[in-house]
This record gives structure tokens, C-alpha cells and sequence, in this order.
């Protein structure tokens, strides 16, 4: 099998070595566009990261049978249209359960405990604690959107903290609930009742802006964790929430358009065929922030579960393991 291995970095070639047999794997450190798919001829699959973007017209220029995508989310994927194409698309559904959890409270602890800003006052040479006071995870009510692993491990690292758990999904996993001792409720339950709330669903049409003015009026100060996927919020709802106190405090992973997010502010006008440059714009309000913590879509990235990207990876490909489509 041939195989287009977009999005490579160098640490992937020596790791793929020996681990990659019966497979000839070309590597292109570049994320898979419009502008170089005819880079794809001759390959039986190519293999992604969520750089890369496969729209409509990527996906009708591949001649390959499968894409693999090297995440969870395949939402930069017109998977349908893959499907009209005879396309498997694979994805890495279960390896980032506890990283991504562990990410996510790191983000809690440090809104809870101000760590950051303590880091940035001692940098400013001002060794003392005025301004820091924090608040207990104990007793506090965690609200989980989405209760996949992620999910679960959160609300495992939770009632390590003795936090109250509730969630919800629209496929409960009622052995799950009653194992590690959480609710399910309706998601505007869930916003009116949780004092932090983090996000672990998929990107869907039904979960786009799922988290919009609707649900931030009904919040009071509310702390806001997403890991998930930027377009889950809505951007200009959550600055607006920010200013009027419904929303205490965000810790981000994820930004609407934070593929864009690297571009001159000044060209945002060659961008618009591509993104929302309002979006981008509101994007920066974000980071911005005093009370916005944002780090850049990292939640994924630890040694182990890179490790086992690659390796599931690998497995889907010559076990026909994990699609998300039917062909």
C-alpha cells in the first residue's frame, strides 16, 4: 500500500520505521489542500492531521480509497462526499481519553488557582499573593458535555476532587453513570446548574454553537472549559457573556477559526473565501483576555498519545479498523 503521509513531522519518520512494514509511506510536511491534493496521484491513502482541510473539492481530486485521519474529529473532512467518491475515511476514536481530560483540568486548576497569573506576577518581580485568591474544586457541580472517554476520564479526575457531576449526551451510557457516580441531565439543566462546565463532544451540525447567548444567559459565572472544537461556541456570544459576568472565566484549547489564527491581521480581506475574518477578530478579543486562558489546540499532545495515534493509524489502515463511513 502507498501512502501520502501529510502533515509529517520528523519524530514520525524515525517512529514509523520499523513499525510501518508492507507499506510505502511518502511524508509531505505540509497540511493536504486544494492547492497541492494533485500531490496525491498514485497513492492507494492518504493519512491527515486536522490542519489539513478536505473539503468537497479536495475529496473529488483524490484518487486514493482511503483517508485516515489522525484525530478523533474528522469534521475537516467532507465525509459524505467520500462516501459518493468510494472513500473510506478512518478515524483515531480513543486515543487521547486521558490526555485530553488531564489537559482539560489543567485549564480548571489554573482559572481556580490563578496559576497563571501568579506565574505572570512573579515574572513581573512581585512576590506576593494580593490578587490571587482562588476557589475549591471540592463540592463545586462539574457539568460534561459529552460522555465518550474524554468524558469519563474527567469526571474521573472530578470525583478525585470530590466535585458533584453532572452530565449530558444524547446517547447516555447508563453503566457508566451509575459506575462513576453522575447524572445525566438535559443540557439547559446542565448550564443553569454547573458551576464549571467542559466540553467533549464531537463537532456536529446539531452541536454547532450549542453553547450560544441562550445558554450563557442562563449561566452565573459560569467557568467555561472547551477542548473539543472551537465552533462549538459561539465566539461573540462568549465575549459577551465574558463582559456581562454570566461567564466567570474561559479556558480554551479551541478557537473558532484558529486555523486562520496566524495570519496578518492586515490580510484578513484575502482570507474571507476561506474563513469568518469577524470570527478571527473576535478570536483575538479572546486571547486577549484577562479572564480567558487559551492554549493552542494542545489538549492532544502528550508523548503517549501521539505514540498511539500512529499506531491506530497504522491499524486502520491495514485492518480496515475504525471508519466513519459507510462505502
Amino acid at each position: 500500500m502507498r501512502v501520502a503521509w501529510f502533515d509529517a513531522e520528523e519524530w514520525e519518520k524515525d517512529f514509523l520505521e520499523d513499525r510501518a512494514s508492507g507499506m510505502e509511506i511518502e511524508f509531505f510536511e505540509e497540511p493536504l489542500s486544494k492547492e497541492n491534493v494533485d500531490k496525491t496521484s498514485d497513492f492507494d491513502a492518504v493519512t491527515v492531521f486536522v490542519s489539513s482541510n478536505l473539503g468537497s473539492e479536495v475529496v473529488e481530486e483524490l484518487q486514493a480509497d482511503y483517508i485516515a485521519c489522525r484525530s478523533t474529529g474528522y469534521d475537516h473532512v467532507a465525509v459524505e462526499k467520500a462516501s459518493e467518491e468510494g472513500i473510506t475515511v478512518f478515524n483515531v476514536p480513543s486515543y487521547g481519553g486521558t490526555t485530553v481530560a488531564e489537559h482539560a483540568f489543567g485549564l480548571i486548576l489554573s482559572i481556580s488557582r490563578k496559576i497563571y497569573e501568579a506565574v505572570r506576577k512573579v515574572d513581573r518581580g512581585e512576590f506576593n499573593h494580593k490578587g490571587l485568591e482562588g476557589f475549591d474544586l471540592k463540592g463545586k457541580t462539574l457539568g460534561v458535555i459529552g460522555t465518550g472517554a474524554i468524558g469519563q476520564n474527567a469526571i474521573r479526575i472530578a470525583n478525585g476532587f470530590d466535585m458533584d457531576v453532572i452530565a449530558s449526551d444524547p446517547y447516555p451510557d447508563r453503566e457508566a453513570a451509575k459506575e462513576l457516580g453522575f447524572m445525566y441531565v438535559s443540557t439547559q439543566d446542565l448550564v443553569r446548574k454547573s458551576d464549571i462546565i467542559t466540553i467533549h463532544c464531537p463537532l456536529t451540525e446539531q452541536t454547532e454553537h450549542m453553547l450560544s447567548s441562550e445558554e450563557f444567559n442562563q449561566m452565573e459565572g459560569t467557568i467555561i472549559v472547551n477542548t473539543a472544537r472551537g465552533e462549538v461556541i459561539d465566539t461573540e456570544a462568549l465575549i459577551e457573556a465574558l463582559e456581562n459576568g454570566n461567564v466567570r472565566a474561559a479556558g480554551l484549547d479551541v478557537l473558532e477559526e484558529e486555523c486562520y489564527i496566524e495570519d496578518d491581521i492586515n490580510y484578513l480581506s484575502d482570507l474571507e473565501e476561506k474563513c469568518d475574518p469577524q470570527v478571527i477578530l473576535e478570536d483575538h478579543i479572546l486571547m486577549n483576555r484577562d479572564d480567558v486562558i487559551v492554549t493552542p489546540h494542545n489538549a492532544f499532545n502528550s508523548r503517549e498519545a501521539l505514540h498511539r495515534i500512529e499506531e491506530t493509524t497504522l491499524e486502520n489502515l491495514r485492518e480496515k479498523k475504525n471508519p466513519v463511513n459507510q462505502v
